[in-house]
């Protein structure tokens, strides 16, 4: 499986680049009022309002950095057939594709139920490296008010 990879944080974080319509650079969000802590903001692409959500923030961690490898990665909403719906994910250092063998044994998240998971963990070389599932990073209430933003019906 080929992985785009990124930092959320200390972690290594690898996305299948099969869920990825387009990662774009960093560009200016606007912030909705009252929003969680975790949407970094919403911008319009392609005539479509996008919200972006900030996987530091959303895992727990200061805002997500401005360096020059921050990007937003594009991805089409679940169930949105038409597949014409988006939102971004925020990550930091995003600059390296890497391969990694179907079949590598993967340790499972170990994440409360409704908690933030950002997917389960395999041997990277050295270290370890988790495998975004973006359908399963966000608790149902926060999946709800990303499919509303995004204008696709919860």
């Amino acid at each position: 499986m080929l992985l785009l990879t990124f930092q959320i944080g200390p972690e290594a974080v690898g996305l299948d680049i099969r869920r990825v319509r387009e990662v774009i650079p960093r560009v200016r969000l606007q912030r909705p009022t009252g929003g969680p802590a975790w949407l970094a903001g919403v911008f319009v692409y392609h005539g479509r309002v996008v919200p972006v959500i900030d996987l530091h923030q959303l895992a727990g961690h200061a805002p997500c950095p401005h360096h020059l490898s921050s990007r937003i990665i594009l991805l089409p909403v679940a169930g949105d057939a038409a597949g014409e719906h988006l939102y971004g994910i925020l990550a930091a250092q995003v600059a390296d594709l890497r391969e990694v063998p179907d079949g590598v044994p993967a340790m499972n998240s170990l994440v409360e139920d409704g908690g933030i998971d950002l997917g389960s963990t395999v041997a990277d070389g050295g270290g370890v490296l988790r495998l975004l599932d973006p359908e399963r990073m966000l608790p149902a209430a926060a999946r709800r008010q990303i499919l509303l933003a995004a204008g696709v019906p919860a």
